[in-house]
């Protein structure tokens, strides 16, 4: 299989395997919420309640600030927040993806089928579920006067970060087959990604010595470009074009590494 059918070929997987694809994202969803009372209205209530809690911490225990010239909002929270759900998406995605090919090891050993649908339909179930969140701060912004052109920006940022993201679950799902450990070093490393990434504070803070290393950091252009577009009214088309060739590098190398994988996952499994 030559370099460009191996790395088309999840795609092409989506396409013509898109009703199986479905039923994995249905089960997904359904089964975060299967056996509870609510069922599937807790994906709406969750990111609610996520959102008020945050609301309260930030705005009447903490009483935090920021620049309203620098951020878009003198808000604490609402600067949070636009940073949080992309964070979320991404970083959620990738620790349900780690051990998705061992969780369901009876399935690949037993059914001859797509493997790549597994951490494929685990990316979209994920963005899907957490993109309401999101929704519901668009929501409130809208009404608050921050509804700007750039917002249809947004649907393109989300493709391109769930890119991204899909590359990293490849890897990370094809690799915890052969080294299991690869789950527990992951809470580790996406403890220490998420405080290296603007979400909690604005990318401002820090120091000019350490900015070459800070920006090495893939999601500090995802979580900016969501801030700008949402709250700041523009777009950096640099950092636009640095986030389209990290999410093609990411998505090329992990395909790649997914797919010459995959023979030996029924071996190992």
């Amino acid at each position: 299989m030559n370099l460009f059918k191996t790395i088309i070929s999840p795609i092409t997987s989506i396409f013509f395997h898109r009703e199986l694809l479905k039923g994995f994202v249905s089960k997904e969803i359904k089964g975060r919420f299967a056996g509870s009372f609510g069922g599937l209205i807790w994906t709406v209530l969750t990111p609610l309640a996520t959102i008020i809690a945050y609301f309260f911490v930030f705005s009447v225990i903490l009483r935090v600030s920021v620049s309203q010239k620098e951020t878009g909002t003198d808000q604490f929270v609402i600067f949070f927040l636009c940073g949080f759900f992309p964070w979320t998406m991404f970083a959620d995605s990738l620790g349900k993806s780690v051990g998705i090919l061992v969780g369901e090891s009876n399935i690949i050993t037993k059914v001859v089928f797509q493997v790549e649908l597994l951490p494929i339909s685990i990316v979209i179930s994920t963005y899907l579920i957490n993109s309401i969140g999101l929704g519901i701060v668009l929501v409130y912004l809208a009404f608050n006067g921050y509804l700007n052109v750039h917002w249809l920006y947004l649907p393109i940022f989300l493709i391109i970060e769930m890119l991204f993201t899909l590359g990293l679950a490849f890897f990370l799902s094809a690799i915890c087959v052969f080294i299991r450990d690869i789950g527990e070093l992951f809470g580790i490393v996406i403890m220490l990604w998420f405080f290296g990434t603007p979400v909690v504070y604005p990318a401002s803070l820090v120091p000019k010595r350490l900015a070459f290393i800070f920006y090495l950091n893939p999601m500090v252009d995802y979580v900016n470009n969501f801030r700008n577009c949402i709250l700041m009214n523009k777009i950096n088309l640099h950092s636009l074009m640095v986030m389209c060739a990290f999410a093609l590098v990411s998505y090329c190398a992990g395909a790649w590494f997914f797919i010459h994988s995959k023979s030996a996952f029924g071996d190992v499994l």
